[in-house]
Formats: C-alpha cells, structure tokens, sequence
C-alpha cells in the first residue's frame, strides 16, 4: 500500500519549482501540478502498489484547536507578517484546485476531510490496514509522519529532482533508532518534551532534541519521566502532557473512511470511453505532453521489470 501526504508534496513542489514558472501557451501555471503528479506517478511506478491513498489537509485540526487554540496560529501570523501577493496566493489555491481535479480524473484514490489533517489521515490508514500488507510505504517529508514507523510501514521523503532540493531519505525503523536512539513510537514523547515550534507546540523551556532524547532513553517511556522528574519538569507537566496530545499520531480518529476495496489503484487509462477523453483532455489542456505519450502507450505507471522495484 502507498500512501501519500498529498499536501506536503503539493507544498513542495510547488515552491521547489517555482523558478521554473511552467506555464501553458495561455499562461496557465502548471508547475505545482506537474511536480505533484510527477512524485505521484514515479513513486507507483517504484513500489507497483496494489492499493493507494494520497491525504490532503483541509484547514487546521478541529481537534487539536479545540485542545490548544494556539496550534499553527504561528502560520497564520506569519503569511500575515509576510503580505503575500495576492495573485500569488490566488495562483497556489488555483494550482492546488488543479490537482485535485487530474486526481479525480485519473482515478487516483485521495481524500480530504474539513478540519482533519493529512497525518490524521494516513495515521488512520495505518492503523486500519497495514496488517492487510506485507509492505506500506508513506510518502512525506513531514517528519511528524515518522512516528507511525514500523516493521512493514517505511517512510520515504521524496526529492525533487526538477529543483535542488536535498536527496531522497528513507527511514524505517532502525533509521530511527540509528537518529533519536529510541523505536519510532517514542518519537512523541521526545517531542513533547522539547516542543514543536513548527507547529507552535511549546515545549519545557531549555530541554533540546538531545535532552529529550536522552531522558526517554534513560527512563523508557514519558509517563516514567513525569514520575521521577526533577523540579524543572514538574512546573512544566500540563504543557508536556498537552503537547503530547497535540503532536501523537494514534489513528484512532473519527474519520469517515473508505473501505480498503475502494483504494485499489486502478487508475483510468486510454481507451475507456468518455472518462479516458477527459484525461486526454486534461493532458492537452496542460501541455503535459510526455506524460500523455506515456500514458497513452500504458507505461505511465510501470517501470520496466529490469528496473526492479521498492525499497532497496
């Protein structure tokens, strides 16, 4: 099973091929919807998957607002700060309306629930099926999708290879072990300690990653630590214990999913009717003009079998 942050690979791609500005003959923006669809389609072509999930965000967590109304107000103020043009923020909207359409139109399984992120999402998908699989590869560079690591659930951070954008990384769970010296699931707890300024999630003051790090390992687990902290900790025990709930992932959520059969990658090819003319359309429409030649001929999603495929 794939399963892909559709946001984050939307938000990279669209920055990291900004300076290339593709656009059709018409001046239509592309470059945020080739760069989304062009992860999508080499990671499937990679991994031959037989099920796949691509999650969008939609407006912040109703959750996590509800626990700490404070939860990425940092973003908010910043774009603020920052007085985007206008047309700019229109183009990235458009660009990101764009790609939900060609998701539609090609048949690739996505979803988007109002004020669910996409970690809830693909934690929710983990925690449901990854024991249908022998292999589940999640697509992110968000690293807070590292804790939902196990034995046969990977994650991989995709590069860009259009812009120079650092190389790809995998991590499973002995990555994990070999960087923070703890397994995945401990992740949060590190995290907690420490903050998220990312995500305005505050932390005890003073305590870094190597800290944090270094009381889970002695300890073995957050609760331990609260137990027999010394008095630094002990003033700071309700915001560890909120930002823990901020920042785990435990996809026990209440989101209305589809079933499994509904997620297999079945993708609409050439030949099939009014639906294959509208892709085709689509492809012209954007000036995608190799990705239709690949699709037209069938080899858009498959590598040739000397080309081997997954995680080596």
């Amino acid at each position: 099973m794939l399963v892909l942050d559709g946001h984050n690979i939307y938000i990279r791609a669209y920055a990291g091929l900004m300076r290339q500005d593709l656009r059709t003959h018409e001046g239509i923006g592309t470059w945020g919807v080739y760069g989304t669809l062009n992860t999508v389609v080499s990671m499937v072509r990679r991994f031959d998957p037989s099920h796949v999930l691509v999650a969008f965000d939609y407006g912040r967590s109703s959750k996590r607002t509800a626990i700490d109304p404070q939860y990425k107000a940092n973003r908010i103020k910043d774009k603020d700060k920052q007085e985007p043009i206008e047309e700019g923020v229109d183009e990235f909207r458009l660009q990101f309306e764009m790609v939900l359409a060609v998701f539609s139109m090609l048949g690739i399984p996505f979803l988007r629930v109002k004020n669910v992120e996409a970690d809830d999402i693909i934690a929710k998908a983990v925690t449901e099926f990854s024991s249908s699989f022998e292999e589940v590869v999640i697509v992110s560079a968000d690293h807070d999708i590292r804790q939902l690591i196990r034995d046969n659930v990977r994650v991989v951070k995709p590069s860009l290879k259009q812009s120079k954008d650092i190389d790809e990384e995998i991590f499973d769970v002995q990555a994990i072990r070999d960087e923070w010296g703890v397994d995945p699931w401990r992740l949060p707890e590190i995290w907690a300690l420490m903050g998220d300024k990312g995500d305005n999630v505050p932390g005890i003051p003073g305590i870094g990653p190597k800290k944090a790090t270094k009381l889970i390992a002695e300890h073995g687990d957050l609760d331990t630590v609260l137990r027999q902290a010394d008095a630094k900790i002990q003033d700071h025990l309700d915001i560890v214990r909120r930002a823990y709930s901020l920042i785990q992932l435990d996809g026990l959520d209440d989101i209305p999913f589809p079933p499994l059969g509904s997620l297999q990658f079945n993708p609409v090819g050439p030949g099939h009717g009014t639906d294959s003319l509208q892709v085709e359309s689509l492809f012209d429409l954007f000036e995608f003009t190799n990705m239709k030649e690949k699709w037209l001929n069938g080899t858009l999603w498959t590598l040739p079998p000397k080309l081997g495929r997954g995680l080596k």
